[in-house]
């Protein structure tokens, strides 16, 4: 069967506008570089040059957090579909794909060594990742509601959490349970903070408080090592008589004891979101839902003491002076007071800080604080609410505890401070204009980059924008109604003319390209005209009223038909009036929409015209006599703009973009659904397209404007339709759990990964793999057998049928393979088992072999122990593996005592140690260098 329509697909082939996401991260990666979440990409800009150096995007989902190890080396970045894409700045490699969560990613962290990566997202669970076998140890089951920070403690053994449930827990490690949880708090918790080596928690919740505990870490008696390998034994507890409840969970808790030491009142007045520590560990920022962001100063031990001494002498004085003896403060009085620990010291402003700008994520830069003057000195960067990335230097005096800011750089260039509300492309298409709040930017169509940034004092908010003939000028329409002329190549506003007393919603030019009418929100319709006028010595474009509509209702948008017959407003009364342009007399009223008409757009051939509506409806409309010809439900939420593409032949296709973030393409004949474009993470505002429907624009309140691309790729819709369905399935298989034989759904601790289209591909592998052998080995028995093997062994390169299956076992991504052994059903596992014992004995991937067999014995115990046959084959298991381990083992160990005996016979001959301390002789090479300068200088 041929195709009956051709339909050409659009492809996304760029976006620009995007600075930084609101509710994204930023992370310092040099004293001028950062890198923050900018939608579905992370960009990586220069502060000191004021410019993007970098770009990743390997996502169509938006980033939702990132994280840099503490050596630099990794990067990871969260997503809102719950992946995690693990980067090795170091290489080109692609990146590690780590899936987990079924929602969105909330925070990351690294442990110490760089080896393991912690993450906690929206479904209140915590999965801690093996980075350097690229797979997942084990999921954290405690938290009630999302997970909003995690820090990895005492030598990497310990890992702590907050929740929005209003508990911080504390959780082992080695024992994958938790241990002790904070229970005092009873709002919700976004961060926390550790002060002084461990041994002050700071955390922040909803509340106007910062509440701060003491944290006594338990030396055990036994030693270091002992004591690292120490995990809370809680059966132990619960099988040993005890006095009461105390007593149990002190039994149970063998490694802190956590003190409520006070709160600390925030000058701001909502949630806190963010608590950041200077390098230096000597400052402690604090971010608020508002404008307010405190500075704390956290006092060394010394200071505190100190601290205490003065206190206490202020209060014996006091007490003195008033001659009052109950006045008098005792030491253990004055050391309950919070503030010895830290205190507020001022707030993080500075000139010329935009009245609105809130600050949503800030990072320190990874350098010590420098000493300049007495003052120490801190530079960060700051991601704000208005769509932009900030570089700030901060300077503290710890003698007066005074602290000011200043703003060093901005990223302002690249995007609107506002979300965008109107477009519209140039007559050559080489250039696009955005309007938002009181700026036009107007951006290349090839490289997508700013060509010239537009903003006048007196211009409020701007709604809608459109280019002129020759695209020398720009006309926009405002909030309070004023129309605005504006020269490119100047980029200042020649003109202003305030005719409406409504919002101007829409900027339509004349099919004769002498004027254009503008439609307000004060129900009338103004037709322009477009003038030359002299001023000085030199001739600029103006414009001139010449003659009003009057509207039944306000006018939400409008559109004139290419042959200059009817004028179309979609009006706030749910329905559309239709007018002859000439004589503006009514026409046809078109009504059938339930709510407001939010736009409206005409056909190519001037036959049928497009409306979109607040109900979440399209409808499609004939002109000559004003009938509904189809209604779509189109979006799952209000329809922001209609579109018709410009003519063709065949179709007669139009765009609708939504509030759901949605952007459609419909065929106004056939009445069908062509294609659905869903890169936007927001409510998209406007879309327009070039003249010969090439490209097209939509931008949204993501802040993000997109392009798409007309291609040569065909789409099938009964294709389409499949895909839609395999996406449908795989977002159900995300959803179901895989029952564990022997483990409780309820338990702490489970299996990392979930299920997912590649694990159920990787199992069907698996599978194929196994009958491939089962089918090889009946060929064997045959002595006649003169056919070749299975393609996909010779494809493996595998020299033995054992070897394939062990070979399509390593070819599962090692972050989905759990997944994929548990949807291998029994009958397959004993072949699997065997395989597997074959290679321990023959030392082929040893390490590998043993770990997939025990995971099989785990999920399929009860099985295997009901299963006579089965005995045979794990105690064949057991004995292979334990000497193939074995081996390992002693050709490690031998091959490492050859090495240590190299060392030495290298280091007695050379006379130079392995190993040595670089950082000792750079810093001596150092010293000699500056001795050197010193000395010229002297002599010059």
């Amino acid at each position: 069967m041929g195709i009956t329509k051709d339909y050409l697909r659009f492809e996304h082939s760029g976006s620009c506008g995007c600075v930084a996401s609101q509710n994204g991260a930023v992370v310092a990666l040099t004293n001028v570089s950062c890198a923050v979440t900018a939608c579905e990409a992370v960009h990586v800009y220069n502060l000191r040059t004021a410019d993007k150096i970098g770009e990743v995007c390997d996502s169509t989902k938006p980033a939702t957090c990132l994280k840099l190890s503490s050596d630099k080396k990794w990067l990871a970045i969260g997503y809102s579909d719950g992946a995690i894409r693990l980067y090795d700045r170091e290489s080109e490699n692609p990146p590690v794909v780590f899936m987990g969560h079924r929602k969105a990613v909330n925070c990351l962290e690294f442990s110490t060594d760089g080896l393991t990566l912690a993450s906690g997202g929206k479904d209140c669970t915590i999965i801690l990742w093996d980075i350097v076998a690229e797979r997942g140890l084990y999921r954290l089951n405690g938290h009630k509601d999302s997970v909003t920070q995690l820090q990895f403690v005492r030598n990497d053994q310990i890992l702590i959490s907050s929740s929005k449930d209003s508990f911080v827990k504390f959780w082992s490690c080695a024992s994958q349970s938790c241990f002790y949880t904070i229970a005092e708090n009873q709002s919700e918790i976004y961060s926390f903070a550790l002060l002084r080596d461990e041994s002050i928690l700071v955390v922040a919740t909803a509340e106007v408080e910062l509440i701060v505990f003491e944290l006594n870490w338990i030396k055990p008696e036994q030693g270091e090592d002992d004591a690292e390998n120490k995990e809370p034994d809680t059966k132990k507890a619960l099988t040993e008589k005890s006095e009461g409840i105390q007593e149990l969970g002190s039994m149970a808790n063998n490694f802190v004891r956590v003190n409520t030491r006070g709160k600390l009142l925030r000058q701001g007045k909502g949630r806190a979101l963010q608590l950041v520590l200077s390098p230096d560990g000597k400052l402690l920022l604090c971010l608020g839902s508002d404008r307010a962001a405190d500075f704390y100063r956290v006092f060394s031990e010394e200071e505190t003491k100190s601290r205490i001494t003065k206190k206490l002498k202020k209060a014996k004085k006091r007490a003195a002076s008033e001659g009052d003896s109950s006045l008098v403060v005792t030491e253990d009085e004055i050391r309950k007071d919070v503030t010895i620990l830290l205190s507020r010291i001022g707030d993080l402003s500075f000139e010329g800080m935009p009245s609105k700008t809130k600050f949503k994520c800030v990072d320190f830069s990874h350098d010590n604080a420098k000493a300049v003057n007495s003052m120490q000195e801190y530079k960060m960067f700051a991601l704000t609410s208005t769509n932009s990335v900030l570089w700030i230097k901060t300077q503290f005096d710890p003698a007066d505890n005074k602290i000011s800011s200043q703003m060093l750089a901005n990223m302002n260039k690249f995007g609107h401070r506002h979300d965008v509300r109107g477009l519209s492309v140039s007559n050559s298409n080489n250039a696009i204009v955005s309007c938002a709040g009181d700026e036009l930017i107007v951006w290349s169509t090839h490289s997508l980059r700013p060509i010239a940034n537009l903003s006048d004092e007196e211009v409020q908010e701007i709604v809608s924008v459109m280019f002129t003939v020759g695209d020398e000028y720009i006309i926009t329409g405002s909030k309070d109604g004023s129309i605005g002329v504006w020269k490119l190549a100047t980029t200042e506003m020649l003109e202003s003319r305030t005719e409406h007393e409504g919002a101007i919603w829409a900027l339509v030019e004349l099919p004769d390209k002498s004027g254009f009418i503008s439609a307000s929100a004060d129900k009338k319709v103004i037709f322009w005209t477009y003038q030359m006028v002299t001023e000085g010595t030199r001739k600029r474009m103006s414009v001139k009223k010449t003659k009003i509509l009057e509207l039944p209702d306000e006018a939400l948008g409008c559109s004139i038909t290419p042959n200059g017959k009817f004028l179309i407003v979609s009006l706030l009364n749910n329905t559309a009036s239709v007018y002859f342009l000439d004589t503006l007399k009514f026409f046809v009223s078109l009504y059938g929409h339930s709510l407001p008409v939010t736009c409206v757009s005409s056909s190519p051939d001037s036959k049928l015209c497009v409306t979109g509506s607040a109900d979440k409806s399209v409808k499609i409309w004939g002109l000559d006599f004003g009938d509904c010809h189809k209604s779509f439900h189109a979006h799952d939420d209000v329809v922001t703009a209609v579109m018709f593409m410009h003519e063709s032949e065949e179709d007669v296709l139009f765009w609708s973009a939504g509030k759901d973030g949605k952007i459609k393409q419909w065929d106004a004949k056939k009445f069908r659904l062509v294609q659905t474009l869903d890169r936007h993470s927001a409510e998209i505002r406007a879309i327009v397209q070039t003249s010969n429907s090439n490209l097209l624009f939509s931008a949204s309140h993501d802040k993000s404007l997109r392009c798409w691309q007309l291609t040569e790729e065909i789409i099938v819709l009964e294709e389409e339709e499949e895909m839609q369905r395999e996406e449908d399935y795989e977002r159900k298989l995300g959803a179901e759990e895989d029952a564990v034989p022997g483990e409780s759904t309820e338990a702490e601790a489970g299996l990392a990964t979930i299920k997912t289209s590649n694990a159920l591909q990787a199992a069907e592998n698996i599978i194929e793999a196994v009958d491939i052998v089962r089918n090889e080995r009946v060929k064997n028995l045959d002595p006649n057998n003169k056919e070749e093997p299975h393609i996909l062994i010779k494809t493996f390169n595998s020299k033995s049928l054992d070897h394939f299956i062990l070979d399509t076992l390593m070819r599962a991504r090692p972050s989905e393979l759990e997944r994929a052994l548990l949807l291998v059903p029994f009958s397959h596992v004993h072949d699997i088992l065997l395989s597997l014992s074959a290679c321990a004995k023959q030392h082929y991937k040893v390490e590998f072999a043993s770990r997939t067999a025990l995971f099989l014995i785990k999920i399929h115990v009860m099985q295997l122990v009901a299963t006579p046959e089965s005995a045979t084959v794990v105690e064949q298991l057991r004995k292979e593996m334990m000497q193939g381990i074995e081996d390992v083992r002693e050709k490690v160990a031998f091959n490492f005592a050859a090495l240590k005996l190299l060392q030495l016979d290298i280091e007695e001959s050379s006379g130079n140690v392995f190993f040595s301390d670089l950082s000792a002789i750079d810093k001596k090479k150092a010293n000699k260098k500056k001795q050197r300068k010193a000395i010229v200088k002297t002599i010059v």
